[in-house]
């Protein structure tokens, strides 16, 4: 028998977030034959990146019962039960937590739907509920709510337990209390805040072991410490303590990492610092159709870059649907003569010469001009590290300067008032490229010259 649960909470530091939201399905292998869905009353404010994230508000869970309530009742529907979750781990951890502040101890086997996925639905571009669901065709509704997330982890429990010929789940069961998660990692990650920036790991040398970033810092750091792999026994083996920088901008807090990553080069991520990402490269013609395609390490810069070659073909197949592309003469399509898309209507031809060179050349060269700089000198303005707060990055005749943050938007408006207020950071290509993304996928509202 099994227990398919999800659960929504506050957010916050580790060890102190409560539950909103949670939904359990008793399932015996073949049907739902018991239920448990509840908003729940946390009795603290919900962080504002899980209301955004969840839509549930503070006022929403003001009437819901307090988990006292309902803690006869979630003990009654898992009992006999192994608790099956996406990042089951971290349900497990807000179970027990609960309960340990109601003086009871809480312990059952569990399966993460994630590590089984991994053995048995290999090379997927990403292993997260809304990614996973969408490749196998699953149906998910209120995505981020409790009840969705359980209901689309019990379709994707029921095709692993189909495709688990070699009985891997029943191998995989976790007992008791979850030992990746002990009081000493609690320390270590206590007081990390729930903002997006870089974090760092330090051994007892007061070396830096592994640098990373996130949107979400305590939430990234708490997946390596209740990860079940080879990077994260090490991380947790030889981290001594903890520092963060928030940065409020995505922008800047991946460019911060791979600069930091060139300078210090952390030896549990000495290979992601000096590995080549894919590109997307614009490959022009004069007489014929221009062409997009994948590769890396070419002597030319490519006009779109990404660490995993997964993530550049899904921006490749985006780019050439969006834009009524062939998606033959972007090497996502093997034919002898028209590709499927032109078929399908999804495509105008160019694979046999439908569509004119010149009106199919234009839709190119308008999306490699999307990620190319406006301006010879200007301003690009993103996310703050709080309300009121902006971040800036400031390219000087094609050259990135450096960032900096300001409150008040006449700061940044001439060199002079500019250049009081950036630090400093060297430009190269893939720092470049960083930037160059950011253009393409964000609109360019938030971007002025400087003409001074």
């Amino acid at each position: 028998m099994y227990a398919i649960l999800d659960i929504e909470a506050t957010g916050g530091k580790v060890g102190e977030e409560s539950i909103i939201d949670i939904a359990i399905y008793k399932y015996d292998g073949n049907e739902i034959v018991d239920q448990f869905i509840s908003l729940v009353n946390p009795m603290r404010k919900i962080d504002p990146f899980v209301q955004k994230l969840t839509n549930i508000t503070n006022k929403m869970v003001l009437t819901a019962p307090k988990f006292h309530e309902i803690a006869k009742r979630i003990i009654e529907i898992t009992e006999g039960c192994v608790l099956v979750g996406h990042n089951v781990k971290f349900d497990y951890r807000m179970l027990n937590q609960e309960y340990l502040k109601l003086g009871y101890h809480y312990e059952k086997e569990w399966i993460d739907t994630v590590e089984i996925a991994k053995k048995l639905i290999p090379n997927q571009e990403s292993y997260s509920l809304g990614k996973l669901t969408s490749n196998l065709g699953i149906p998910i509704t209120d995505r981020h709510r409790a009840s969705g997330d359980a209901r689309a982890t019990l379709k994707l429990f029921q095709i692993l337990r189909d495709k688990d010929t070699e009985k891997i789940i029943q191998k995989r069961k976790g007992l008791g209390t979850d030992k990746k998660v002990k009081e000493k990692y609690l320390k270590l990650l206590e007081d990390l805040p729930t903002k997006t920036g870089v974090f760092y790991f330090y051994n007892r040398l007061d070396e830096i072991i592994f640098i990373g970033r996130s949107s979400n810092i305590a939430f990234k750091v708490n997946q390596y410490y209740s990860a079940k792999n080879f990077e994260s026994s090490k991380i947790k083996r030889y981290t001594k303590y903890i520092t963060y920088e928030v940065t409020g901008s995505e922008l800047l807090a991946a460019i911060k990492e791979y600069n930091e990553l060139q300078q210090n080069l952390p030896r549990l991520n000495a290979t992601l610092a000096k590995q080549k990402n894919y590109g997307i490269y614009f490959l022009p013609s004069k007489r014929s159709y221009h062409r997009l395609e994948i590769g890396r390490g070419r002597k030319q810069a490519p006009f779109l870059s990404f660490s995993k070659r997964s993530a550049a073909v899904a921006m490749l197949r985006k780019i050439t649907n969006e834009y009524l592309l062939c998606p033959k003469l972007n090497g996502l399509q093997e034919a002898e003569t028209n590709c499927f898309s032109y078929e399908m209507g999804n495509c105008r031809g160019a694979c046999v010469k439908a569509e004119s060179p010149k009106d199919y050349n234009g839709r190119v060269e308008e999306i490699v001009n999307k990620a190319a700089y406006p301006f010879n000198t200007f301003v690009i303005i993103d996310k703050g590290r709080k309300v009121g707060e902006h971040a800036f990055f400031y390219i000087e005749e094609g050259v990135f300067k450096g960032y900096g943050y300001y409150e008040l938007h006449h700061q940044i408006k001439t060199k002079e008032r500019i250049a009081q207020l950036i630090t400093p950071i060297d430009s190269n290509l893939s720092v470049e490229l960083l930037i160059k993304k950011f253009l393409f996928l964000n609109k360019q509202e938030a971007i002025f010259e400087i003409v001074d």
